[in-house]
C-alpha cells in the first residue's frame, strides 16, 4: 500500500513537469520576488517549521507617529484555525511564493493559477511526495489564519494607518495534473491583502537571497530591515522591541544577553552575505539599541533608475510612507540615543509638520557637533539644552541664521569701533576658558578622592532631590551623568572653587 501511494505521488511530480515545460504559460522562477510591506514590518508565523498545538495565538505591539504626528499605538493579532494551526517559517516562504507567482501574472486577478511543480520549483523545495503534502498543509494555515490589525495596517491609498481585520487566502484548489484535462490548481487571495498590492504596498525583494538564508531568524530580520533600508542605510531600534514586536521571539528571552544570543547568529550571517556591512549595540538591559548599517553604501530607492511601470508605482508609494514616518522614527531613536527617553520623545515630535521635523534633525547635527567640540554652551547640561532646543524648533537660531545675523553685525561694528580687536580678545578667552575647565575638573576629581564619605552622600541625597523632576524625563544614562554633574557643582561650591570670572581676572 505504501509502494503504490509512493509510485502514484512520483507519476503526478512528472505530469506535472511535463505539462509545464510544454505550455505556454510556462514561468520560470525570476531572481527579483515582492514582498507585501504590512507583513515585512509584523511577523506572521512562528520562528520555526513546527508549531506547539495548544499556541493558537499571537500577539505584537509597538508605537509610531501617525500621519498628523499623533502617536499611535499599534497592536498586531494573529489567530489560526483550531484545526491547523499558526502558520510556520516555511509558510512564510510558501506565501512569498504566492506573492510571486501573481506578480509574474501583473497583479492583474485575485484568483491565480498553478502547478504544485512550479511552486515548488520557485521555493527550491524538492519534488518528492512529502513536499507536495508540506505544501498543502501550508495552504491550510495560511487559509485557515486571520490578523487583526488595530492602527498596524498602513492603507497606501489613503496614506494613514488603518484597524482591519482580515485574512491571506481566502480559498484555494489543487489539482494533480495527471493529465491534460486536469484543471489547473489556484488560490485566491484576500480582498484587503490583494487590494494592498493593487495600490503598491509592496517592495522588491531577493527571494533567491531570502531562500538562500540558513535560519527563520536570518529570514525575518532581512525581509524588515530589506523594507526600511529602502529609504535609509541606517536603522536603529529597541533591541526588545525587534526582538519580541518585529521577530517573533520568544518573550521567554527576557534579557538583552538572551536575545543577542538569538540574533547574532542571523547578524553574523546577514553581514557575511554582504546585506549588513555592521551592526552596533548601545545602551544596557531593556534600554538596549541596536543599529543596522546597509551592505549598500546609499538607500536602494536612489539607486532604482531603471524601472517597470509596476516597480515605480512600488517605489514612490513606498517612498510616501517613508516621508510621513520614516523622518519622525528616526528622530525618535536619535532623540533617545541622545538621552532623551521615548515618550517624551514622542511628545516632543507629535503633532510637528515635515518642516517641523527637518528643523528638529537640523537642531540634532548641531547638538552633536557642540559636543564633538565640548561647547561651553552645553557643558553644564547637555541633554537639557537639547529638549528645550527641540520643543520651540522654530525659536532656537542655528549657526547659519546666527552667521547670517553676526555678519550683518559685524560689519556695522567695524565701522565703528573695531570689532576685529574684540574678536581677537574673546577668541583667547575661549582658549582660557578650555584650560579653565580643565584645571576645575582636575581639582574636582581630586576633591572626589579626598572628601569624607559621609560629606559625598550627604551632597549626592541633595542631587537626587534636585534632580527628582529630571529623573522622568532622561533615560537612565544620562539621568546618571546629571547626577554626577550636579554632585561635582556642589561639591565646587562646598570648596569655594573660583568661577571662570574670577580665575580669568587672576590670569590678567
Amino acid at each position: 500500500m505504501s509502494f503504490s501511494f509512493e509510485s502514484n505521488i512520483e507519476s503526478v511530480s512528472h505530469t506535472e513537469h511535463g505539462a509545464q515545460t510544454t505550455s505556454s504559460n510556462y514561468r520560470s522562477p525570476k531572481r527579483i520576488s515582492r514582498d507585501e510591506m504590512n507583513l515585512a514590518e509584523f511577523p506572521l508565523a512562528v520562528l520555526s517549521t513546527r508549531v506547539n498545538p495548544n499556541l493558537k495565538t499571537l500577539e505584537f505591539n509597538d508605537t509610531v507617529l501617525g500621519k498628523n504626528g499623533n502617536v499611535l499605538k499599534r497592536n498586531w493579532i494573529i489567530t489560526g484555525a483550531d484545526k491547523f494551526g499558526l502558520p510556520t517559517a516555511s509558510d512564510d516562504e510558501v506565501l512569498l511564493g504566492l506573492l510571486k507567482l501573481t506578480v509574474d501574472d501583473g497583479l492583474e486577478s485575485q484568483k491565480v493559477f498553478f502547478t504544485r511543480y512550479e511552486l515548488l520549483k520557485i521555493l527550491r523545495w524538492s519534488t518528492e511526495g512529502r513536499s507536495y503534502l508540506r505544501l498543502q498543509n501550508a495552504f491550510d494555515r495560511l487559509t485557515g489564519v486571520r490578523v487583526k490589525a488595530t492602527n498596524a495596517f498602513y492603507d497606501n491609498e489613503t496614506k494613514t494607518h488603518s484597524t482591519k481585520n482580515f485574512g491571506i487566502v481566502d480559498a484555494y484548489e489543487i489539482n494533480d495534473g495527471r493529465d491534460a484535462e486536469t484543471k489547473p490548481s489556484y488560490f485566491i487571495w484576500s480582498e484587503e491583502l490583494f487590494k494592498s498590492f493593487q495600490v503598491g504596498f509592496i517592495k522588491k525583494l531577493d527571494l533567491d537571497f531570502y531562500l538562500g538564508l540558513n535560519s527563520a531568524v536570518s529570514k525575518r530580520l532581512y525581509r524588515y530591515l530589506d523594507k526600511h533600508f529602502w529609504y535609509k542605510v541606517q536603522v536603529s531600534i529597541n533591541l526588545f522591541t525587534l526582538g519580541h514586536e518585529k521577530l517573533g521571539v520568544s518573550r521567554n528571552y527576557k534579557y538583552a544577553s538572551s536575545l543577542r544570543q538569538q540574533l547574532d547568529p542571523a547578524v553574523q550571517e546577514l553581514t557575511e552575505k554582504g546585506f549588513l556591512s555592521g551592526c552596533e549595540y548601545h545602551g544596557r538591559g531593556k534600554g538596549t539599541e541596536v543599529t543596522f548599517y546597509a551592505g549598500r553604501k546609499k538607500p536602494r530607492s536612489v539607486d532604482e533608475k531603471e524601472k517597470t511601470p509596476a516597480v515605480r508605482h512600488t517605489s514612490s508609494s513606498n517612498v510616501s510612507e517613508s516621508q510621513e514616518s520614516g523622518l519622525a522614527d528616526e528622530l525618535a531613536v536619535a532623540l533617545e540615543k541622545r538621552g532623551i527617553n521615548s515618550t517624551v520623545s514622542l511628545r516632543l515630535l507629535s503633532g510637528k509638520d515635515t518642516d517641523g521635523l527637518q528643523r528638529i534633525k537640523k537642531i540634532v547635527n548641531h547638538f552633536d557637533q557642540l559636543l564633538a567640540e565640548s561647547s561651553p554652551r552645553i557643558s553644564r547640561n547637555p541633554v537639557g539644552f537639547l529638549y528645550k532646543a527641540v520643543e520651540r524648533p522654530f525659536q532656537y537660531s542655528l549657526p547659519d541664521e546666527v552667521a547670517v545675523q553676526k555678519k550683518d553685525t559685524v560689519s556695522r561694528e567695524v565701522k565703528t569701533n573695531g570689532h576685529k580687536e574684540q574678536a581677537r580678545k574673546q577668541e583667547a578667552r575661549e582658549v582660557l576658558f578650555k584650560e579653565y575647565l580643565d584645571i576645575r575638573a582636575r581639582e574636582v576629581a581630586r576633591l572626589l578622592d579626598t572628601v569624607e564619605e559621609k560629606v559625598l552622600l550627604k551632597i549626592r541625597d541633595e542631587a537626587e532631590k534636585s534632580l527628582v523632576r529630571l529623573k522622568k524625563v532622561l533615560s537612565e544614562g544620562r539621568y546618571r551623568e546629571a547626577l554626577d554633574h550636579t554632585v561635582e557643582e556642589r561639591l565646587a561650591a562646598l570648596f569655594a572653587l573660583p568661577t571662570f570670572e574670577e580665575w580669568f581676572a587672576e590670569q590678567r
